[in-house]
């Protein structure tokens, strides 16, 4: 008996007497990795070397850098000081590797670090500005860290932080900030220290970005986190002569997508197509915004088209099956032309209308389209509701039987988009123009490098395609192949964005000047 005693209070002492130290968890919450120009340059994209070289690109791209490097005004800095101080390290940085990761522990205390391989002669640089924008951020002499042989800085209260760490070793820069002990740091140091760098080396791909939606939910914004991203992990590769993304979306849970057949009003769809797109399995994350919206469909659609012709600017078409389109159209006819009429009063966007005769609704007081929603059928038993800007094409000529041959041919496909790139900047250029003016916005100024990038890539930029498949039961697969990685909508939403005044901190657009106001004139006063 005394033996079993000893053994098992030998047994409690090896064990804490029961208890052990919690194991936070750790997420990444992003992660950014680029593996420098000469990767890229080696994977040899031309057809993307081509538009970046442009001096509209490169107008853009320093007009932007100037921009960051004003943005640390958001942190009490001061925005010439920083300027002056970040803007040559911005330009060294996309010059170079590099790698970023920010990570949360036990659901509150964050890290981050930034690790830069730089040249000898840049090295001093890069010290010299970060101890001078630090000094001027705390207020605060730096307390030297001999294990890493670099400095550190009590960060300033309200940041989330605790310390900023500045380090050096084999050719690589190091930047922290976290808890005091900046566990992040010290494993990515070991590993320069004993392989020389902080990461394995990239060779199939020059970029990496890991984004863990789920774990930024709170930290989002409303109309982003009602999105419901999953995790995503892009690698940047190279396909053909052209840039190439190819993103994995982990779900945290089944994502329970079923295959439908696809169903096209294929009278309606016509050249000249300049764009073309499609998705399907819609239904459960189209269900609570209808039902937000006060729309009672039943079935709900699971599936959509969209198409845009190049003979106008505004030919864009939409159309969705739906199994009573006489009825659906009633249902639209209900609850939009109201919601639409009552939050447009005083901003002249006119007003919807239901004509008296059939269910459709016109949109009326438009100088510039022509738009309309109205119901179609191909064939007696399939129906679509048809939506468009301005009227379609009136000749009859069918795209081409590849077009849909690519959509068909692939069982596990979500989402499917092909665009000729520069005709659609240009029009989504145009109608952009449009929307700042009804929103009584100020219209992007030509001469601004957004502008003029804009112009240039109108002409110069050909196909574009997107894909997304299902690869598992919580997998897919996002691809996009493109000279510059963007579409034409994305490319117009980017440009007003890094020409906006806020940016990068904010997106709105100033309003358009009042007119100035002359003082009436006065007649001659009596007895003058």
């Amino acid at each position: 008996m005394h033996r079993y005693i000893c053994i098992g209070l030998a047994l409690l002492g090896l064990s804490g007497c029961g208890k052990r130290d919690e194991v936070k968890p750790t997420r990444v919450l992003v992660h950014w990795h680029f593996a420098g120009p000469q990767t890229l340059q080696t994977l040899q994209p031309t057809e993307s070397a081509r538009l970046w070289a442009q001096p509209e690109t490169r107008a853009l791209w320093n007009q932007t850098l100037d921009k960051l490097a004003r943005a640390p005004r958001r942190w009490g800095l001061d925005p010439d000081q920083s300027a002056e101080l970040v803007r040559p390290l911005m330009a060294d940085l996309f010059r170079t590797e590099h790698a970023f990761q920010w990570q949360e522990t036990g659901g509150t205390t964050t890290e981050w670090i930034l690790a830069v391989r730089l040249e000898p002669g840049s090295m001093g640089l890069w010290q010299t500005n970060l101890h001078r924008l630090f000094l001027g951020w705390t207020r605060q002499e730096p307390v030297p860290e001999p294990e890493w042989g670099g400095v550190r800085w009590p960060a300033p209260a309200g940041t989330g932080i605790r310390q900023i760490l500045l380090a050096r070793g084999d050719g690589w820069l190091v930047l922290a900030g976290g808890p005091d002990e900046l566990p992040l740091a010290r494993g990515w140091l070991r590993e320069i220290q004993t392989r020389h760098r902080p990461l394995p080396q990239a060779t199939q791909h020059w970029a990496r970005l890991r984004v863990d939606w789920p774990a930024l939910e709170r930290r989002l914004p409303a109309w982003l986190k009602e999105l419901g991203l999953p995790l995503t992990d892009t690698l940047a590769t190279v396909s053909g002569q052209q840039i190439q993304f190819r993103t994995e979306l982990q779900f945290s849970k089944p994502h329970g997508w079923e295959p439908v057949p696809w169903l096209f009003p294929s009278n309606l769809i016509r050249e000249p197509l300049v764009g073309f797109c499609a998705a399907r399995g819609l239904a459960p994350r189209l269900r609570p915004w209808l039902e937000r919206a006060g729309l009672k469909l039943s079935p709900v659609p699971n599936q959509v088209c969209a198409w845009s012709l190049g003979a106008a600017p505004f030919q864009i078409f939409l159309s969705v099956p739906v199994s009573d389109a006489t009825n659906t159209m009633r249902e639209l006819c209900r609850v939009l032309p109201p919601w639409f009429n009552t939050n447009s009063q005083g901003r002249a966007l006119g007003w919807w209308v239901v004509p008296t005769n059939l269910p459709a609704i016109t949109w009326e007081g438009m100088p510039f389209f022509g738009a309309f929603c109205r119901p179609a059928f191909e064939e007696p038993r399939q129906g679509f509701i048809f939506a468009g800007l301005f009227p379609n094409s009136p000749a009859r000529q069918s795209p081409p039987p590849e077009l849909y041959h690519q959509i068909l041919s692939r069982t596990n496909l979500v989402y499917y988009d092909w665009e000729l790139g520069g005709e659609r900047v240009r029009s989504w250029q145009l109608l952009s123009q449009v929307v700042l003016l009804l929103a009584d916005r100020r219209q992007l100024d030509p001469s601004t490098p957004g502008a003029r990038w804009m112009s240039m890539l109108s002409t110069n930029v050909g196909n574009v395609g997107t894909s997304l498949v299902v690869t598992g039961p919580d997998r897919m697969l996002l691809t996009r192949t493109a000279p510059l990685g963007l579409t034409g909508l994305e490319t117009v939403l980017l440009a007003h964005w890094l020409e906006a005044p806020g940016f990068p901190w904010g997106w709105d657009w100033p309003p358009m000047p009042q007119p100035r106001r002359h003082p009436a004139a006065t007649g001659p006063q009596k007895g003058s």
